[in-house]
């Protein structure tokens, strides 16, 4: 389901230079600044890339785990005589890493049994790896990318949309200007402003600082001090490695929390923070998992010189030869290789890009196109602006009156405005902020989001509307509990563990771990930015998603009903977001109010206090 990337095959010596579908990206690059090949988007191009690559690596590409297996046959030798004849079986029944991403459940009984009984002893670094494929696209709602191409089916539609927004903004402006005298509330501008400098110097502090991954990784894994001594294919390597994760998240919090900023700035840093965080693991487990391949790769080296004078394992040299070239295929997979790739630069392009998913390298345009980054910038300063008076003058109105109101009329006044905000972020974030930083950076493919709009519940959402956190999700989480979820399940047949294993399909416990690994992180986002604990609303609101999923997916009338499914996704995050807002923002009131003696007249008067650790 992730095997999504277009690559290429080393070019054929007959191959025409103009023609040949399967150059790398270097020469399709330099030929296409020579006037010799169409623009790097061109779909049928990279059609040919995508056949070819799939093409190679059914026929090479194989998992290393099988390497592994080969490896220790060999040095045991045929001793025991029915383990040899399990290993074999299975080694044949090995589904390449490319080809085959099922699960457990998916495959035949007699392959789970074997892979129950062979995979226990495999390192954890070196099971299956999802591959999360990047190739040039466009953004769906890109307008001035569709512009580009000649596509203008939406031009009338952008324009009606952005017409009736600024309208209404007019007619707003105009009347806050007749009741207080002034075009726009400047308290919020204040509060947001507030202290600027020395959050933006924290911002670059926290950036610059995710660079101690490289020389972590060096140092570790690959030809550091202690790389003899932490093998990157063991669970004491992955402890490592969460220590310094967690301790690098846990300074830059604690910073934070220090500042005294108001809430927004510590929404912002809280944010940035979590993102930062995210690409610091992708950069750290993808390099362990390349180190522990280069390990084994050489491993397999050594074990193909040892074999060279013994004839019985003569027969053996092409198996040996298939997973060297497998092994070295992942090591390399376009023209970067590992370990020569754990440099800042490369890191840095890394940073810069809008991916949350570490590769080797990524598909590259040809140029910076200074005038889109030009309009994407601006872009940005509008949708902020449009952003501002929604909040200032629709939504925080409505919060100061809330102990008058209550909670439920209050909700149905901001559903309007907070699905507003929330078209207002997915633009500023996904179409303005990702396309720019991906243009300067010639990141090609800008595939941030799918159609959403469509999803017809929220599981099919939360893949489509956020795709590079949904891709870290996939490869970091979803995937891995998934192949690894029954490989101990023989192992203790009274055990509850065990049981629980065998009764879960590996789809529901692998959903169920990501959907908990999310609600964590957004928990934290949220407590670190507010400064308090609230009952983990926003934890067990994101985990009751698990059993609404379900009971959709069981009810086959509900399944069919499309447009009934659609409705009911649009009813629940109108009504949803807005909901858990009122609260968080109540209990702010509430507790400020206790601790004043009174209520408080203004949300400003609530937030402005960063110490009293409310919103």
């Amino acid at each position: 389901m992730f095997a999504l990337q277009a690559a290429t095959r080393p070019p054929s010596s007959r191959d025409s230079p103009r023609l040949r579908p399967h150059m790398t990206r270097s020469e399709l690059e330099m030929n296409q600044d020579d006037g010799q090949l169409p623009p790097v988007f061109t779909p049928s191009l990279h059609r040919s890339l995508r056949k070819n690559r799939q093409r190679s690596v059914t026929e090479s590409n194989i998992d290393h785990k099988y390497a592994l297996r080969s490896l220790r046959r060999r040095r045991h030798g045929d001793s025991g005589g029915g383990g040899h004849e399990s290993s074999s079986s299975d080694d044949s029944n090995a589904p390449s890493e490319s080809v085959d991403h099922r699960s457990t459940d998916d495959r035949p009984n007699d392959d789970i049994s074997k892979h129950q009984a062979d995979s226990s002893d495999v390192p954890l670094a070196n099971r299956k790896h999802t591959q999360i494929f990047f190739r040039p696209r466009t953004s769906i709602l890109d307008y001035t990318e569709l512009m580009y191409q000649g596509s203008d089916s939406i031009r009338g539609l952008v324009t009606c949309f952005w017409t009736i927004i600024g309208a209404y903004l007019i007619s707003l402006l105009v009347t806050h200007y007749e009741r207080s005298g002034e075009i726009m509330s400047s308290s919020l501008a204040s509060l947001i402003f507030s202290r600027g400098l020395d959050l933006v110097l924290s911002d670059l502090a926290l950036v610059v600082s995710t660079a101690f991954v490289v020389p972590f990784v060096r140092i570790f894994w690959v030809d550091g001090r202690w790389s003899s001594l932490m093998d990157p294919r063991t669970r004491r390597s992955m402890g490592v490695q969460a220590v310094a994760e967690i301790g690098w998240l846990v300074v830059w919090y604690l910073w934070q929390g220090s500042r005294g900023w108001p809430w927004s700035q510590r929404c912002f840093f809280a944010l940035h923070t979590m993102v930062n965080w995210m690409k610091v693991h992708s950069y750290m487990s993808t390099n362990r998992r390349l180190a522990g391949i280069h390990r084994t790769k050489h491993e397999l080296l050594a074990e193909k010189i040892d074999a060279n004078d013994r004839v019985d394992e003569k027969l053996e040299h092409s198996e040996m030869d298939a997973n060297i070239a497998a092994l070295d295929a992942e090591l390399c997979p376009y023209t970067v290789r590992f370990p020569q790739n754990m440099t800042l630069a490369n890191y840095c392009m890394f940073q810069l890009s809008p991916a949350l998913v570490y590769e080797l390298e990524y598909p590259r345009t040809a140029r910076i196109r200074w005038g889109y980054v030009l309009e994407k910038t601006a872009g940005t300063a509008g949708i902020f602006v449009v952003f501002y008076i929604v909040v200032a003058h629709l939504m925080i109105p409505h919060l100061e009156r809330m102990s008058e109101t209550g909670v439920m009329i209050t909700t149905l006044h901001l559903m309007g405005p907070m699905a507003t905000c929330w078209l207002l972020f997915f633009f500023i974030t996904f179409d303005s902020i990702a396309n720019g930083f991906a243009e300067l950076t010639r990141f090609a493919d800008r595939r941030f989001y799918d159609d959403w709009w469509n999803a017809r519940g929220l599981d099919e959402f939360s893949r489509k509307w956020n795709r590079p956190v949904h891709m870290f999700l996939a490869r970091h989480i979803y995937m891995p509990v998934r192949e690894n979820w029954r490989i101990k399940g023989d192992s203790v047949t009274k055990d509850v563990v065990s049981r629980i294993r065998k009764s879960v399909p590996a789809s529901v416990a692998a959903m169920a771990a990501t959907f908990f690994f999310s609600s964590i992180l957004h928990e934290v986002t949220i407590v670190v930015a507010c400064h308090r604990w609230n009952h983990a609303l926003f934890f067990f609101s994101q985990m009751m998603q698990i059993p609404l999923i379900i009971l959709s997916e069981r009810a086959s009338w509900f399944r069919k009903q499309q447009a009934l499914r659609n409705w009911s996704f649009w009813l629940a995050m109108v009504s949803y977001q807005p909901f858990l807002l009122c609260l968080y923002t109540y209990k702010a009131f509430e507790e400020r109010s206790r601790a004043t003696g009174g209520s408080p007249t203004s949300l400003m008067a609530v937030s402005a206090n960063a110490t009293t650790g409310v919103l």
